[in-house]
């Protein structure tokens, strides 16, 4: 099964015309439709298998079925074939389909008061894979990728899998994995279509996992069946998404988190600011204080274990181990605040119990071959029957024989073939002896040095994440790197499974997010929040990538999450203004990564606290009108909230920028650039920020003259990507590209205040022989103030 596309590939098969006609003359053939009513729409499927009719109750009974496309409800995968039925039986409970190569499906059909459950109960024949769908349909204004749903102004068309062996999404693999963020719901010609598929996993394989293992062994699991596949359809009003989605979740006992009773994706609670932080047993007073004060939901623990599998506590942040952790939680619950933790999932360190000192059988493999000799416990060059699993260099390049782990650098290439360069008890293991014909098994591994489990040792993993939950109490948790799932070979299966097992068998509400979307997942998953901080300065890192994850997020009801954003020692309170702008735009959560030696040694750290505080009450109580909303989204606008007697006070700030290029001139010529600006409506004192843009060289004796009077001498150099940012201080700050402050450098005149009108600014800076650089001027001043709506 590889390079699967069954979206449009539907091959008419000769015989098919053939079988239908002799169904036909046999008298078996059932001509009537089966149409089923809920109290909100009506389904038809007629004699061959096809949706032939979907409609709101109502007056208009709209089809919403693409006219010249086959929905089939049910369709057969086997041997790069997809199978269509040729022929559907109606009864009570059901339907039975018969395909072509004597396969049929029986699948019952249960009307609910607003949606259809379909569900496979029997399949003869050979199948390897079963679609539910694709179903053709003629809205197409939203679509939710990751839920399943498409909608119009007028209706709401979804499809939800029921159980984590049904995948929502298009079948393009053996391994069951999904492209991008979802395709459960997909964009096709001029409409949009919703689909699922379950894969029979109960039959030993090989497929690719990852894309990188090749032909990798998987064993085939006895829950992986195709029958009990199942999905849900409804159609509903364009608002009436989520009520459906709750009856479903209760009606077929999905997962249903609660937040103070209340359905967690109907509240604002997951898509709340919270803060990022390594705090300890020692310091977490300090990081509930800076949350509580700040407004934020909670503090998240970024990296509390020494080792991933068993999840054992980092002994220096806390010495008394769960406890130590469970007395931090509950510090916080006194407070009202949550507490989380930071891991990756199903990642296996090196130094965990899982790998040393005896490695656990399950540890996931990428293959296996036997030893052609037998082997001392000091051996360094180890023959193999088969180079096949072991060409391919890794992160780790381990094998596992019996109760050794094993590195190697290479294998060779033709007979004997042998893993060269060992070293032998890799990771704590033991050396040991192994005779002729013991199974070396090809460990799976990562660039972030860990291994994997297989199917069975990832439902450990995840009782231990929960018992971890449950011992102390913490109620957040990512699933990062849940990617790693797929180390099982079972795909988005696998995925959903683990995050499954973790939720129902934690004994109180967490919230969960994840490093991916997956369709069922998404019923406990309570947010998402993507934008990393780590590329770039406290504005440019990802901005792009965060603000187009905002409509991802919209389509797929959940809630608006801006990322992470690193508070460092130099981070000014305008960088602050500039990201809370952003959640006040989008009414957006994000997580504040504030560390402890920010909290030391940033000078701006109170104010910092009060201006988060002041933006997050107020987004929270709504103050912002429709039209600020939309001009805060805009990253490049500057604004400042101001608590004014009167209430609160949006200052929005206007920008001039300008460029001096280098100018080569006869001796004597002024070599400076001049404009002219305006400052709108009222006296203000301006900030400027001279910029070094290009990729090499630098600028020298750089100076600045406002309205013919004021000079300023900028006493440093500018490489290329630096900037220096001037104001009404006696100092200038220098920048790195990335937006760390690198130096402080005092300065003989400040910048004055301007008055409101028309103003001349003069800049001047000689450039080396290779600088490709320009030097740009940016002039920040006040705009406008309005203030906002009155709390109620």
């Amino acid at each position: 099964m590889t390079n699967i596309d069954i979206t449009n590939k539907l091959v008419m098969h000769p015989t098919r015309t053939f079988l239908m006609l002799v169904l036909l003359l046999s008298g078996t053939m059932c001509f009537s439709q089966k149409k089923i009513t809920t109290a909100g729409f009506s389904l038809s499927l007629n004699n061959t298998g096809q949706l032939s009719f979907l409609s709101l109750n109502g007056p208009s009974s709209e089809n919403y079925l693409v006219k010249d496309s086959a929905s089939h409800l049910l369709q057969l995968y086997s041997r790069d074939q997809l199978y269509a039925p040729v022929s559907a039986t109606f009864n009570k409970t059901g339907v039975i389909f018969q395909y072509e190569g004597n396969r049929s499906a029986t699948v019952s059909i249960i009307p609910a008061k607003n949606y259809i459950r379909f569900t496979l109960t029997r399949i003869s024949g050979e199948a390897e894979a079963v679609v539910w769908g694709p179903y053709h349909l003629t809205v197409k204004d939203s679509i939710g990728v990751n839920t399943g749903v498409i909608r119009n102004g007028q209706v709401a068309i979804g499809m939800q899998a029921l159980n984590t062996k049904t995948t929502g999404g298009a079948l393009r693999n053996a391994e069951g994995t999904l492209e991008g963020r979802g395709t459960a719901a997909a964009v096709n010609g001029d409409g949009a279509v919703l689909q699922a598929f379950s894969i029979d996993r109960t039959k030993d394989r090989k497929i690719a996992v990852w894309s990188r293992w090749k032909d990798i062994p998987v064993k085939g699991i006895p829950e992986g069946t195709l029958t009990g596949s199942s999905i849900a359809l409804f159609a509903s009003g364009s608002s009436g998404v989520l009520p459906v989605i709750a009856e479903i979740e209760l009606g077929e006992k999905l997962p249903h988190p609660l937040y103070n009773k209340q359905w967690i994706k109907q509240s604002p609670y997951p898509g709340l600011p919270y803060m990022i932080t390594s705090f300890s047993e020692d310091n977490i007073d300090t990081a509930l204080y800076y949350a509580k004060r700040m407004g934020l939901a909670g503090v998240y623990h970024e990296d509390p274990f020494v080792k991933w599998g068993h999840f054992e506590l980092n002994p220096t942040l806390f010495p008394n181990g769960i406890k130590g952790f469970a007395s931090c939680v509950k510090k916080a619950h006194a407070m009202g605040l949550r507490l989380g933790f930071h891991t990756l999932s199903n990642f296996i360190t090196t130094n965990d119990a899982y790998v040393t000192p005896v490695p656990h059988p399950h540890l996931a493999t990428a293959g296996y071959s036997s030893l052609a000799g037998s082997i001392s416990g000091d051996e360094t060059a180890i023959p193999v029957q088969d180079p096949a699993y072991f060409s391919m260099n890794s992160d780790l390049n381990s094998v596992r024989i019996g109760n050794e782990i094993i590195r190697y650098r290479e294998v060779t290439k033709e007979v004997p073939y042998q893993l060269l360069g060992c070293v032998r008890g890799a990771f704590g293991t033991q050396k040991l002896s192994h005779a002729q014909y013991d199974t070396v098994s090809r460990l799976m591994d990562h660039p972030y040095k860990v291994f994997f489990p297989d199917w069975i040792l990832q439902k450990e993993i995840a009782s231990n994440i929960a018992a971890f939950i449950n011992a102390t109490g913490a109620d957040q948790m990512d699933f990062d790197g849940h990617e790693g799932t797929f180390s099982t070979g079972m795909g988005n299966y696998s995925m959903a499974t683990f995050a499954e097992e973790v939720y129902r068998q934690s004994k109180h509400p967490v919230v969960f997010g994840s490093s991916m979307p997956d369709h069922y997942f998404w019923h406990m998953n309570d947010y998402l929040n993507w934008g990393e901080p780590w590329y770039g300065g406290f504005r440019e890192s990802q901005t792009d990538y965060r603000i187009d994850n905002q409509k991802f997020y919209e389509l797929n009801y959940l809630p608006n999450m801006l990322g992470w954003f690193l508070v460092t020692p130099q981070t000014t309170t305008e960088d602050i203004d500039w990201m809370l702008a952003r959640a006040a735009g989008y009414n957006a959560g994000y997580a504040l990564v504030l560390r402890m030696e920010t909290i030391k040694k940033n000078p701006d750290i109170a104010t910092v606290t009060e201006r988060i505080r002041e933006w997050t009450e107020a987004q929270k109580k709504g103050l912002f009108t429709a039209d600020q909303r939309n001009w805060l989204k805009d990253p490049a606008n500057e604004v400042q909230l101001v608590r004014q007697p009167e209430g609160l006070t949006l200052v929005r700030y206007k920008k001039y920028s300008f460029i001096h290029h280098r100018k080569i001139l006869q001796p004597g010529e002024p070599t400076s650039s001049e404009w002219n600006f305006t400052i709108p409506s009222s006296d203000d004192r301006a900030k400027i920020v001279l910029s070094a843009k290009g990729k090499t060289g630098q600028a020298d004796n750089i100076s600045i003259e406002l309205d013919r009077s004021v000079r300023v001498r900028i006493p440093v150099s500018l490489e290329a990507g630096q900037s220096v940012v001037l104001d009404n201080t006696d100092s200038v700050k220098v920048f790195s590209s990335n937006g760390k402050m690198l130096l402080k450098v005092p300065v003989q005149t400040s910048l004055p205040e301007l008055k409101e009108g028309a103003h001349h600014l003069l800049a001047d800076a000689a450039f080396s022989d290779d600088a490709d650089i320009s030097l740009q001027a940016v002039i920040r001043i006040v705009d406008t103030r309005e203030n906002l709506k009155k709390d109620q």
